[in-house]
């Protein structure tokens, strides 16, 4: 059996390599980031700003505020790669469109991303704790309006989706569940809101004394990911073309 912190890397591991893939077929299901409602043809977005807040709860006993550090701290590391999920998903989408990939193109593309989340990620991911692992999953649910049980069923089968239910299992998780902003996922949604309204950083300063730390994005990923396959191809047909020129003056 696998220590908890290489299940959840796992896990981890599995929704990012597949969830690119997510993007071509599949329209949210809901609207985990703003509610909406349909008037005719017309999708209406509906939302409620809530009052500017950068504390947390004044009546709060000292367990209750240490396990709000704890939140706080943990959310710090999990939402950023929450959010990288989400923003791969699009680009990838849009370089498919803007590229009119074919289905072969598509799967070359990604049989290279996959290769290089799992080789970059797989480190990073392993720095995670257990807590953050699980509340990253979460929040990549947040982003994408798809649970990991519905990712990994619909491109990894039932099987896949099932053994890692299990392991969720294992570690008092389940990736069944749906993000529920308004239930049981509401004190992370304060903290999403935080951190969209610009707040985060001066909440997390405030309780720890010292700046938020930073997450780690490997270098490749740092831009969009198909600058680097254009780069890598441009750099191959270089040497095609350097090769093919020695030939002809043999």
């Amino acid at each position: 059996m696998m220590k908890s912190s290489r299940l959840i890397v796992a896990i981890a591991l599995v929704l990012l390599t597949i969830l690119p893939l997510h993007s071509q077929t599949t329209q949210r299901r809901r609207g985990s980031l703003m509610e909406y409602t349909v008037i005719g043809n017309d999708t209406v977005y509906v939302d409620v700003l809530p009052p500017a807040r950068i504390h947390p709860k004044e009546y709060m006993n000292r367990a209750e505020w240490i396990q709000y550090y704890q939140r706080v701290h943990n959310f710090s590391k999990a939402y950023p790669y929450a959010l990288f999920v989400a923003k791969t998903i699009r680009e990838t989408d849009s370089i498919f469109v803007a590229r009119n990939y074919t289905k072969r193109e598509q799967d070359r593309y990604l049989d290279t991303m996959k290769d290089e989340l799992l080789k970059s990620f797989d480190p990073v991911f392993r720095q995670l704790t257990l807590k953050q692992g699980m509340m990253m999953i979460r929040l990549i649910d947040r982003e994408v309006g798809m649970t990991p049980y519905e990712i990994i069923q619909k491109y990894l089968g039932n099987i896949n989706a099932g053994f890692w239910q299990g392991v969720a299992k294992v570690l008092k998780g389940d990736i069944k569940r749906q993000y529920e902003p308004k239930g049981e996922d509401k004190d992370l949604e304060q903290l999403v809101r935080y951190w969209h309204d610009g707040e985060f950083d001066d909440l997390y300063d405030y309780i720890f004394g010292k700046p938020r730390p930073k997450i780690v994005i490997p270098k490749q990923f740092q831009q969009p990911f198909y600058l680097t396959v254009d780069t890598r191809q441009s750099k191959k047909d270089a040497r095609k073309a350097a090769r093919d020129e020695r030939k002809k003056k043999k």
